[in-house]
């Protein structure tokens, strides 16, 4: 088994939220495949699937095992914070570590700023900021003690720009860059390497290929076209590289494009 303080992916224990489909199931199969052991984490289950995506967490984990993976589901809402702690509970009862956090699961609710009603900024908030943080305070002391750890937030390229309708989104993604960077700042020193993804470029997930199918091109893409959409497999290969890092590379929050540059996998032209 690879120690935690190197680059090597196998056998760590991972936890990945969001990951029944998207970039967080292509994640969570990629860290499989490099020899990791992963907690699957997300709000559809066996018994209540999403109505209009696929994927649960007990295929994920069924999946992962068909190819002699060690999983586990665990499902959860992060919006609740008693359910977001079961996380933390059921993933250290099953392995007693988490040496890789993948802080994932998104909420967005499109609209103009005064339209969008509080209660749903209040959401967006505890599952893109305050959840994420209670899995840090959940799992990272543990990474301090052992001496090292990896944590990766996924952010949106929405978090630098002004888009209309995009404001919950954007803003709720920017305050998650914000702790990221503090916790960097407040953690030099103990192996814990802390970094953010900008998610910079459309990934075809099934949420976008649904939207696609219903509402069209134009609004599917933000009128951007088809050019330059990346896979959820393309999107995790970066991911990968990002874990992969040695634990001393910490503090960075990057793009696809920034990943390419420092020797990462490519992105297809746009």
């Amino acid at each position: 088994m690879s120690s935690v303080h190197d680059a090597g992916l196998d056998g760590a224990v991972a936890v990945v939220t969001g990951a029944t489909r998207g970039i967080g199931r292509a994640v969570a199969l990629a860290l499989g495949r490099a020899g990791s052991e992963v907690v699957v984490v997300g709000r559809s289950g066996q018994a209540s699937p999403d109505p209009r995506l696929p994927g649960t967490v007990d295929e994920m984990v069924a999946k992962l095992a068909a190819e002699g993976v060690e999983a586990l589901a665990v499902q959860a809402d992060l919006s609740d914070p008693d359910q977001t702690q079961r996380i933390v509970e059921r993933s250290l009862a099953w392995r007693g570590r988490c040496d890789i956090l993948i802080n994932n699961a998104a909420f967005t609710s499109n609209g103009p700023i005064m339209a969008v009603p509080w209660r749903r900024w209040q959401k967006a908030f505890r599952v893109q900021v305050v959840a994420p943080l209670q899995l840090c305070q959940g799992f990272v002391p543990g990474m301090v003690e052992r001496g090292g750890g990896r944590v990766l937030n996924v952010s949106s390229g929405a978090a630098q720009s002004l888009t209309p309708g995009l404001a919950l989104y954007s803003t709720s993604k920017l305050a998650m860059e914000r702790w990221s960077d503090y916790m960097s700042l407040e953690l030099p020193g103990t192996g814990v390497a802390i970094n953010t993804l900008r998610v910079d470029r459309i990934v075809a997930t099934e949420g976008f290929h649904y939207v696609l199918e219903t509402q069209g091109e134009d609004v599917a893409t933000g009128g951007q076209g088809m050019s330059g959409v990346m896979s959820p497999d393309e999107a995790a290969a970066h991911v990968l590289w990002m874990v992969s890092q040695p634990l001393s590379w910490t503090g960075h929050t990057v793009g696809f494009e920034d990943i390419t540059r420092a020797g990462g996998p490519s992105v297809p032209a746009g």
